[in-house]
C-alpha cells in the first residue's frame, strides 16, 4: 500500500463521472417496456391476491388500486429525478446525493439482498402455485 501514489486513488465520485461520460443509448422503446413489465410483473401478484381476498374480501380490490396509485407516484418521481440529473446508478444516487452517503449505502445494500433473493422466493411461489394443478412429486407439499 505504501508503494501506491496518492495520485491512483480517486474518489469514487471523480470514477462516476467518468463512467457517465462514457454511456451511450442502446436499449429501443420496446426493450425499456419489456424490461419494465418484467420488474413489475411476478409471481407476487398471483399469491397475493388470494391472501388479500381470503383476508379482506372484495375490498382488496381497493388495496390494489390504491397501491397501483402509490407506485405510479413513486415511477413518476424517478422520472423527475433521472430528467434533472442524467447519471447513472439512480437507486443509491439519488439517495446519496439527498440524504447522504450511508444512506446510499444502506438503499445499495438492500437492493442487492433484494435482487439476489426475489427470484428464488419467486420460483418457489410458481412451484407452490403449480401444485395444485400439476402433481410434482418432488416438490409435493402435504
Amino acid at each position: 500500500m505504501a508503494d501506491q501514489k496518492d495520485s491512483e486513488i480517486r474518489p469514487a465520485e471523480a470514477i462516476a463521472k467518468e463512467s457517465d461520460k462514457k454511456l451511450k443509448k442502446a436499449l429501443s422503446l420496446q426493450d425499456l417496456f419489456f424490461l419494465s413489465m418484467g420488474g413489475i410483473i411476478g409471481s407476487g401478484w398471483l399469491l397475493g391476491v388470494a391472501g388479500a381476498a381470503g383476508t379482506a374480501g372484495p375490498a382488496s380490490i381497493l388495496s390494489w388500486i390504491i397501491g397501483g396509485v402509490i407506485v405510479l407516484f413513486i415511477a413518476l418521481t424517478f422520472a423527475e429525478i433521472s430528467g434533472a440529473i442524467p447519471k447513472s446508478g439512480a437507486i443509491v444516487r439519488y439517495p446519496h446525493l439527498a440524504y447522504g452517503g450511508y444512506t446510499g449505502y444502506i438503499i445499495g445494500w438492500a437492493y442487492m439482498l433484494s435482487a439476489v433473493t426475489v427470484p428464488t422466493v419467486e420460483a418457489e411461489a410458481e412451484i407452490h402455485h403449480s401444485n395444485a394443478y400439476i402433481y410434482l412429486s418432488a416438490f409435493h407439499v402435504q
